[in-house]
């Protein structure tokens, strides 16, 4: 892929993460500078839906992210080396203190999404913000609600496998489009990151909809990891 392509499908994953919206060339030529005309940019968008990166909605002029589109930018963000990582502080508080409940409370409230902790040393899974996982995804049938409440309920015993098999290195940020090891809805995206803080081991899981700031989330596991290496940073 060129990088003129490149640019055009990070330009629309990222504008529909934002809005929710199918992107069309006018609106790329309206906000972001590639200096071509809307015609070429519309022709661009017709390619990136060939090669299987974007998809079109029925009766939309706009194009939407495929897995495969999400799965690239999420590369792209993996690889950037001047990604600073991020933290709030609250959130390394209860990090640092072990205080897994607080915890997870406040990273599900800080990026909108259900967080799932795992610690080795403790019999208990802590998750919250079901409810807001919910409301941020666009239900087609009552069927995808019903699989993403199993996955809820089940959630527990399938990132123990996860901890128990050792299936999640240390360091290494593992990233889902659709069914991941402890969801099987296709409509969710999930990030794993394994942190070794004070002789314990604590999987951390975000599991939100597609349109995840995943940025934001990798930025603030990233910072996480970096707690237990003492280069940790918190922001207020």
């Amino acid at each position: 892929m060129n990088p003129r392509l490149e640019n055009i499908l990070a330009a629309t994953v990222k504008s529909f993460i934002k809005t929710g919206e199918p992107v069309s060339s006018n609106w790329l030529f309206n906000n972001y500078n590639f200096d071509i005309k809307p015609a070429m940019i519309r022709h661009e968008l017709e390619e990136l839906t060939e090669l299987g990166f974007l998809e079109q909605p029925h009766h939309s002029a706009g194009r939407v992210p495929s897995n495969r589109g999400y799965e690239f930018y999420i590369q792209t963000i993996l690889e950037d080396e001047a990604l600073e990582p991020a933290l709030d502080q609250e959130i390394v508080g209860f990090f640092i203190s072990s205080d897994w409940s607080n915890f997870s409370t406040s990273l599900s409230k800080n990026l909108g999404l259900l967080s799932v902790i795992d610690p080795k040393s403790d019999d208990i899974v802590y998750k919250s913000g079901l409810e807001t996982l919910l409301d941020q995804i666009s239900w087609e049938t009552t069927e995808e609600v019903r699989r993403v409440i199993k996955d809820f309920e089940e959630i527990d015993a399938r990132i123990r496998k996860v901890s128990t098999n050792n299936m999640q290195k240390a360091g290494t940020m593992q990233i889902f489009i659709g069914q991941s090891p402890i969801t099987d809805s296709q409509e969710l995206s999930v990030i794993i990151e394994r942190c070794d803080i004070g002789g314990d081991s604590i999987i951390l899981a975000g599991v939100g909809p597609k349109r995840m700031n995943y940025k934001k989330v990798v930025k603030t596991f990233k910072g996480l990891k970096d707690i237990k290496n003492g280069r940790g940073r918190s922001k207020k």
